[in-house]
């Protein structure tokens, strides 16, 4: 009769995988396994690729809107630049009817 401990440590025993592979291994290795994964240089690559593409994007996108900020804040600007004149136009206007209204009436 085989024992329990030999019987549950076997290569036939429901342990998982990664035990039996580690368990056949020499101690004397010192490296960790990396996970397998097919094409992973190419992955990196496409992905770099990706995010280079994407980054020049966004790049472009933050030189239109500062363009655009700079077009808004010129015409504001201009804007402002009117409505100074109308103001100083309307008070000049105000000053000049408040002249003729303090000229002395004389009667005969």
């Amino acid at each position: 009769m085989v024992s329990f401990i030999a019987k549950n440590s076997g290569p036939d025993s429901n342990k998982p995988i990664q035990e039996h592979q580690s368990a056949e291994e020499s101690p004397n290795v010192t490296h960790t396994r990396a996970p397998a994964t097919i094409g992973s240089e190419e992955n990196l690559k496409a992905r770099i690729s990706d995010l280079e593409r994407r980054l020049g994007q966004r790049e472009e996108e933050v030189i239109r809107l500062k363009g655009e900020i700079s077009e808004e804040n010129q015409r504001l600007k201009f804007e402002l630049q009117a409505m100074e004149i109308l103001l100083n136009a309307k008070e000049e206007q105000v000053t000049r009817s408040n002249r003729r209204s303090q000229r002395p009436i004389c009667f005969p």
